[in-house]
């Protein structure tokens, strides 16, 4: 927070080793004008983590999230839910609704007063990978936890099924780590032989296996700085994906 819990700011991290980014508004008015420019396109937001004042800084949220998504036409691009049994969408639901924007809340939910039907409580629907990978620090054991994670499948005994979220961290540039340590920051990186020897072809050989076991994925998601720039990777796995979908392959979202 900023400007005296006026204006909210972006940052990674907390303490002495949090980075500090750009404004709140920045960022939303990027993913509108984005919106805006590639109809076809859905988008997921998470708040997650934060510092500061929850009640102050989740009522700025809502009210940033109205004044951005909502159209000329009082549309609003954010999905929203009327109740916890209402079925999730499929791309193609909110394509064509032309309600593209998901959003998804950690802690800061539980501050929202009254609570928009368009934010969703992430950790009420969503299994973060790291929550049983964090204590892996070898390639061997990061692939053997999530094979086994994986194997057992969704419960058997009629009891929610949570989306599911692969996080992995490829490798890291040495220029990242040296910038980092002449900024007095301690680089925020995975063990070396684990950001080393993970590969693209773990991730791909690992999201099949799991999607044959999980019925119900949120996202894939992989940090791989060794591409240095983050649409070169995503550009390469969506062409991946592209590609996959027109050979006929039964992993698409329709």
């Amino acid at each position: 927070m900023t400007n005296n819990n006026t204006q909210m700011v972006m940052c990674h991290g907390s303490g002495v080793t949090r980075a500090i980014g750009i404004t709140l508004d920045s960022v939303l008015n990027q993913i509108l004008q984005f919106m805006l420019a590639n109809p076809y396109e859905v988008v997921t937001m998470e708040f997650n983590e934060f510092d500061g004042n929850a009640t102050v800084m989740a009522k700025i949220i809502h009210d940033k999230v109205l004044q951005y998504f909502t159209l000329p036409s009082g549309q609003q691009l954010m999905f929203s839910r009327k109740s916890l049994e209402e079925p999730w969408p499929t791309l193609r639901d909110l394509i064509l609704a032309n309600q593209r924007l998901m959003i998804f809340m950690s802690d800061l939910y539980w501050a929202l007063e009254p609570k928009p039907e368009w934010a969703n409580q992430k950790d009420t629907w969503k299994q973060d990978g790291f929550a049983y990978t964090s204590l892996d620090t070898q390639p061997a054991q990061l692939n053997s936890t999530y094979f086994d994670y994986c194997t057992k499948g969704p419960p058997t005994d009629g009891s929610f099924i949570k989306w599911q979220q692969i996080d992995i961290n490829l490798s890291i540039l040495e220029e990242d780590i040296v910038n980092s340590v002449k900024q007095g920051k301690i680089p925020q990186l995975c063990i070396g032989p684990l950001a080393v020897q993970t590969n693209s072809d773990m991730l791909d050989s690992l999201a099949d296996f799991c999607y044959s076991k999980w019925p119900y994925w949120f996202r894939v998601r992989v940090n791989d700085y060794w591409e240095g720039n983050l649409f070169k990777v995503v550009n390469r796995f969506n062409d991946m994906n592209v590609a996959r979908v027109k050979a006929g392959d039964s992993i698409t979202p329709y």
